[in-house]
């Protein structure tokens, strides 16, 4: 990335700087990023989560066949999961944040 120097303040090609309070916050241009994943709360895998927890505890609750040992098991296992599939959702992302690390071959 280039650096444009404005106002003493050397700063990154497509990099905004903004002063609140006396600090200097910089945010990516608008146009300079796209955000590729959703939030957490609009992912279908979220939904299928939360749903399949419901289902769970009311299948725990209900049936003596589901002790609490079984229902800790498949909750966890759920979880571990719901992690994953954010994890390899969000992998190849590209964060809005401006990292000093991608300067360095410049």
């Amino acid at each position: 990335m280039a650096t444009v120097s404005g106002g003493g303040e050397q700063r990154a090609a497509g990099i905004t700087p903004v002063r609140v309070r006396g600090r200097t916050y910089w945010f990516p241009e608008r146009g300079s990023y796209t955000s590729e994943t959703k939030p957490f709360y609009l992912t279908s895998e979220f939904l299928v989560f939360a749903f399949y927890l419901i289902g769970l505890g009311i299948a725990a609750s209900t049936s003596p066949s589901i002790d609490a040992r079984l229902f800790w098991i498949l909750a966890t296992v759920a979880v571990v999961g719901y992690m994953l599939s954010r994890g390899i959702a969000k992998a190849a992302t590209r964060s809005r944040a401006h990292d000093p690390r991608e300067d360095i071959g410049d």
